[in-house]
């Protein structure tokens, strides 16, 4: 019932949770991944995301995906020899940026 509502994701042999996801697993600059090889890239800007929602993201599309390694504000995601990588952050204003760098579309 958890993981139907994506409140819990099972990976592998760990549950991730986002509302108590480790600190962060992302061990180099997300940068280093798609600075070449990522062909499609995506920014949006928001007023305001909700409480969570980065951490939310993270755990829906891991429990969909080969590998991932995270922090709290930037993910990346390995499938079919594809990587993608994702982040949130915010300007001086206060609204929040997500972007999203993909070297494919699938």
């Amino acid at each position: 019932l958890l993981e139907g509502f994506d409140l819990v994701v099972r990976q592998r042999d760990e549950y991730l949770v986002p509302s108590i996801l480790p600190q962060g697993k992302l061990r180099v600059s997300a940068d280093t991944y798609c600075s070449s090889i990522c062909t499609f890239k995506f920014i949006t800007k928001y007023p305001k995301l909700p409480a969570s929602f980065f951490q939310r993201v993270v755990v829906r599309v891991a429990g969909r995906v080969s590998s991932v390694q995270f922090s709290s504000t930037t993910a990346v995601f390995y499938f079919q020899g594809n990587v993608c990588t994702a982040s949130v952050d915010s300007d001086s204003d206060g609204a929040q940026h997500l972007s999203i760098s993909s070297s494919g579309r699938a």
